[in-house]
Order: structure tokens, then C-alpha cells, then sequence
């Protein structure tokens, strides 16, 4: 059924690329949810939205790129992590011209560093608020790792696609998250994650 659904993404993105248009709102139906997890957390609720549009019009844009060699989801979680780089140095810059931070570091800045999250009041269960504000308690690189990994069921490979890293850097990545994360839910009074099954 997997196998099958990638084809179905890899045929409507090269009809949406002929122009139409009932493929790329299916596409985007299809995996507007998945996106919209991936960012979570990571953004105010307002921008989540306009990255999403960014990333479906930057998988237009760059279609041409896409052989099919990895799966679709897999491509579209790659534009979907350099669209978020992007808007986080875009927030990092904004920040430091106010005068209150140097230059966005990916590897230490956290999302609740760069702008409030109104996402995290909106949550009601008690253990996914926890888990959110842990999550934006750690350094982006590690957040966007643990986010592909557990909640977009991407392999540790496909993650390392996604992010343009070898395999041993994502497991690597992935370990020292899962630290972070432990030591984050720790210090707000939970000792134990559970993370989603994969």
C-alpha cells in the first residue's frame, strides 16, 4: 500500500508539473497534515501556515530536481527543512537587529528563543504540552531529527536524505536529541519520554 501511494505522489507532482492543478491540491491534501506536524512546535501557529504554502510552491519549483530516487514524502520533508532554516535565520536576523542576539546558531537556538508559541497554549493534553515545550527547549538540528524519525515515520537513512547527512551523523543526531529531549522533560517534573512508535 506504501509502495503504491509513493507512485501515486510521484504521478500526480509530474501531472501538477504539466500544469494540473487537481494534482497539486491533492498533493497537497495528501501531506498537508504530515507538514503541518513537522512544523509545530517549531513556529508560531500564524507562520506554520505560510511555510506550508512556501513549501508546496518551492516543490513545484524545484520538481524538475525530483528523479525518484528517494520517495516523494522523503523530498518534499527536505524542501520542507531548508524552508524552515531559512524562516529561523530570517527570525535569528530580525532578533539580533532588535539588538537582543547575535547571529541565529541552528545548533543552540531553540524555537521558544525566537518567538513565543501560541501552538503550545492551544494544547490540551497535559503530556503533549510537556513534550512541546521540552521540544522547543532543544536545539533545532536535534527537534527537526527526532521530528522526522518518530512523528513522520521517516528511516534514519531517509532522514539523512532529508537533511543531506550520512547516516551515522543522523543516528548520532538522534541519540544526543533524545538527551536533550530526556534532560528538557526532566527539568519540567517528567523523567520518562515516550516517543512515538515508528
Amino acid at each position: 500500500m506504501g509502495e503504491r501511494r509513493a507512485d501515486d505522489d510521484d504521478a500526480l507532482l509530474r501531472a501538477w508539473c504539466d500544469g494540473d492543478r487537481a494534482a497539486g491540491a491533492a498533493l497537497f491534501v495528501r501531506h498537508h497534515a504530515s507538514l503541518a506536524r513537522f512544523f509545530h512546535g517549531k513556529v508560531s501557529e500564524a507562520a506554520r501556515e505560510d511555510l506550508l504554502h512556501e513549501t508546496f510552491l518551492a516543490c513545484l519549483a524545484s520538481a524538475a530536481r525530483f528523479r525518484g530516487e528517494a520517495r516523494f514524502r522523503t523530498f518534499l520533508f527536505g524542501i520542507a527543512h531548508n524552508i524552515l532554516a531559512g524562516h529561523l535565520r530570517r527570525l535569528g536576523r530580525r532578533t539580533a537587529r532588535i539588538g537582543s542576539q547575535p547571529d541565529l546558531d541552528l545548533a543552540a537556538a531553540t524555537a521558544a528563543s525566537l518567538e513565543p508559541s501560541p501552538a503550545a497554549a492551544a494544547v490540551a493534553h497535559e503530556e503533549q504540552q510537556l513534550l512541546l515545550e521540552a521540544l522547543r527547549r532543544i536545539p533545532p538540528i536535534h527537534q527537526i531529527t527526532l521530528a522526522l524519525h518518530y512523528w513522520q515515520d521517516l528511516s534514519a537513512a531517509e532522514v539523512g536524505e532529508v537533511l543531506g547527512l550520512p547516516i551515522g551523523t543522523v543516528k548520532t543526531r538522534l541519540r544526543d536529541g533524545r538527551a536533550h529531549l530526556e534532560a528538557q522533560l526532566a527539568a519540567l517534573g517528567r523523567s520518562t519520554p515516550r516517543y512515538p512508535t515508528a
